[in-house]
């Protein structure tokens, strides 16, 4: 799939704009004090993407014809984006399901950060892209962790000592 450089920054604000909305929607979704203050820490971390995405497509505005990149990635990247779209505006969203959703969404964002930075200008815009991949793969490990204490513990997360017990055995919170 071929599009010019503003599409994808068009198409990676957008994607940040709905992480944001998604892991905000997930915060409103779960009971416990310690993922809703992770998640909306998420929801903040792609906002601040959200502007650095802004201030490089103002920065790299082109004139004339806009050149044409490949990105291999940026079919995963709207399928998902889509799935995102409608997730978070459905009134039954399920804790589960925009959970592996939000955790897809991320490695895309990855591989397409990674994608981007081997068509970078110049070396501060590539260090920027590999910064931006290297949080979304973070993003990936803090929401896949609580993902799996969700799964394997379906009824206890929902307890109320289930964050002084997630305190108590220090898991990076």
């Amino acid at each position: 799939m071929e599009v010019t450089d503003r599409e994808v920054f068009e198409i990676a604000r957008n994607s940040e704009i709905k992480a944001k909305e998604a892991y905000e929607r997930m915060a409103s979704l779960t009971s416990s004090d310690m993922i809703r203050n992770e998640l909306l820490l998420l929801a903040k971390e792609e906002d601040k993407h959200r502007e650095i995405i802004e201030r490089m497509a103002e920065q790299f505005k082109t004139e004339g014809e806009p050149r044409k990149v490949e990105l291999k990635a940026m079919g995963e990247f709207k399928v998902i984006d889509d799935r995102m779209t409608e997730a978070i505006k459905r009134p039954d969203l399920n804790l589960d399901e925009i959970y592996e959703i939000a955790m897809e969404a991320e490695k895309v964002s990855e591989k397409l950060y990674r994608e981007l930075a081997s068509y970078a200008a110049n070396e501060k815009t590539r260090a920027i892209l590999e910064m931006l991949a290297d949080m979304e793969s973070n993003h990936y490990a803090i929401l896949k962790r609580q993902y799996d204490y969700i799964v394997r513990y379906p009824e206890l997360y929902k307890e109320e000592f289930y964050d002084q017990l997630m305190k108590d055995i220090n898991f990076n919170f």
